[in-house]
């Protein structure tokens, strides 16, 4: 800065300063939107399906996935899992091992929730198994938020590696 004028050197000093204490205050903002958002997940109550079925498939945001969605809704489909056998045994052990909530459980259906661990963001989980098509539908959706930011498909994909569907 050899040879700036000082007014001039005091001005982008200041001006750096401000800079800075504007992006503290945005980000101490966007943590306390992002807190207050995991409060609200929390205490809302479930939109789940009936356990009878059909599992729920619906809403434009892109914080779910559903089995029942439309097959060329590349953002919302997960294509169900063939099992002739009632899978959901092996799959509550792979929720429970995986740190989730089972909610309820019975013969056919299954729900439960699973929690982040830095805000603390509620997803609803679901599954019902069709033993006449020999079928697994299964459904995560968020609670609150817009997006999931791939979320929910990558932990329904990975519970079913791990119950070995």
């Amino acid at each position: 800065m050899m040879g700036m004028p000082p007014a001039l050197v005091r001005f982008f000093v200041s001006a750096g300063e401000i800079a800075a204490v504007a992006l503290l205050v945005a980000v101490v903002v966007g943590v306390a939107a992002f807190a207050w958002l995991g409060a609200v997940s929390r205490k809302l109550p479930p939109s789940v399906s009936p356990p009878g079925g059909p599992l729920r498939a619906d809403g434009s945001k892109p914080n779910w996935v559903s089995s029942t969605a439309r097959k060329n809704d590349g953002l919302h489909f997960i294509a169900p899992r063939a099992c002739p056998e009632n899978p959901l045994p092996a799959l509550e052990a792979a929720l429970r091992q995986n740190g989730l909530t089972v909610v309820q459980a019975s013969g056919r259906y299954l729900h439960a929730t699973a929690k982040s661990s830095r805000f603390g963001f509620v997803d609803d989980l679901e599954f019902l198994y069709d033993p006449a098509a020999g079928l697994l539908h299964a459904r995560s959706a968020s609670r609150v938020g817009h997006s999931d930011l791939g979320v929910n498909r990558r932990r329904l994909e990975q519970l079913f590696t791990d119950a070995g569907l």
